[in-house]
């Protein structure tokens, strides 16, 4: 695949800088993208699929922008990938080999990591030791809930106080019953997706459907979460074809989103690559709102046609913002529950911003985030924009 990117890929925001990495002698592609940093250094996870490309790399750069800006933290957004099978033998090398060759943007960039897909904490401890500064690698917090580190389950939780609030509203407005529960379908089942069954066990909603790479499954009365999760313990990915229970139904990981269409959901939640609502199953997609774990989820183009069939297609980068919220707060917290009510906190106060300013913008919940993100982030451009025009005159 080329590396070239598509001219629309650029604007004035970015991206900044783009750093494409490669070793033949250890079959090491990978990328790294700044898209800006005029607020602050730029932030990003690094994930290692063996379909990642530079394209993705760049959207998801951006989506991180977003989501700094959304909550009006000060940093920029960054994304990273790595070409690989994270489950293969080569995986140590291939870090290794990346962590060389982005040491000087590490340490003179200021490029802050953390794990993604396909990555996980001591692949991150190893790319801090390798260039020489292990002290840099983030320290686990050292509490957990209900048997995980906390770290693990911000994300997810997020995402379900993303749900609640939407559902607080949606009922609000009549379209739920008084005593009802969303119904809900999931996407994936690794770190995040155990924090949104934990999370929505204790709301006491109903998950409906999951999926993994395995295929998925689908009870219209709900699927048992402890269940869930124990198999997942004992099978990984493999649980889909050990759960058992009464009125069952199994499909093909793709077609998740698509029994809506003949069954009664309320909420899906993309939870694992780009571009899962697309074209080819927008049609087949029936219900009030989409709410993803997952990083640019939307086809381009997407959102325009749900937001003409009445589904509310929130902002990924909003909905997912549960661990970049509680590196703002861990430090102080005193306890797990103190952190998940600021996470709360924040997410309920954002969706209902969207929710109410799209509206009356008449214009997708999505769009109005990314317009709200983009006018933040311009406040910073033109800054820098007139501290160079200073330099310039001055010289």
């Amino acid at each position: 695949m080329s590396n070239a990117l598509p001219t629309d890929f650029f604007d004035e925001l970015g991206p900044e800088k783009i750093v494409i990495v490669r070793n033949s002698s250890i079959g090491l592609e990978g990328y790294l993208v700044f898209d800006n940093t005029s607020i602050g250094w730029p932030a990003g996870g690094i994930r290692m699929e063996p379909d990642v490309s530079l394209e993705e790399i760049v959207r998801l750069a951006r989506a991180m922008s977003y989501k700094f800006a959304s909550y009006r933290l000060k940093v920029g957004g960054a994304k990273a990938g790595i070409k690989g099978d994270p489950f293969s033998e080569k995986k140590d090398l291939l870090i290794t080999g990346f962590a060389e060759a982005i040491k000087t943007n590490i340490l003179e960039d200021k490029y802050v990591c953390g794990p993604d897909m396909g990555t996980y904490d001591r692949d991150i401890e190893r790319i801090f030791n390798i260039i020489g500064k292990p002290g840099l690698a983030p320290k686990p917090l050292g509490m957990k809930k209900n048997g995980f580190p906390v770290e693990e389950l911000f994300t997810g939780y997020g995402v379900s106080y993303c749900i609640e609030a939407i559902f607080k509203y949606l009922k609000s407005k009549g379209k739920f019953e008084e005593n009802s529960k969303p119904k809900i379908l999931l996407e994936g089942f690794g770190k995040v997706g155990i924090g949104i069954a934990m999370s929505l066990k204790e709301l006491g909603y109903q998950l409906n459907g999951v999926s993994t790479i395995k295929g998925a499954i689908f009870n219209e009365k709900g699927l048992d979460l402890d269940k869930l999760m124990k198999l997942k313990q004992q099978y990984g990915d493999d649980l889909i074809n050990h759960y058992e229970s009464k009125n069952l139904i199994k499909v093909e990981k793709e077609k998740l989103f698509e029994l809506s269409k003949d069954h009664p959901i309320d909420f899906i939640i993309p939870g694992a690559r780009p571009d899962v609502i697309n074209r080819n199953n927008v049609d087949n997609i029936h219900v009030k709102a989409i709410i993803p774990a997952a990083n640019i989820p939307y086809e381009n183009g997407i959102t325009k046609i749900l937001h003409e069939k009445e589904i509310i297609a929130f902002p990924d980068f909003v909905a997912n913002a549960g661990e970049i919220l509680a590196i703002g707060v861990n430090k102080i917290a005193k306890s797990p529950e103190e952190i998940f009510d600021f996470v709360r906190g924040k997410i309920d106060e954002k969706v209902n911003e969207i929710i109410q300013g799209a509206l009356e913008k008449n214009i997708s919940a999505y769009d109005y985030a990314v317009n709200d993100a983009l006018s933040y982030i311009q406040k910073y451009v033109n800054r820098r924009k007139k501290h160079v025009e200073k330099l310039n005159k001055r010289y």
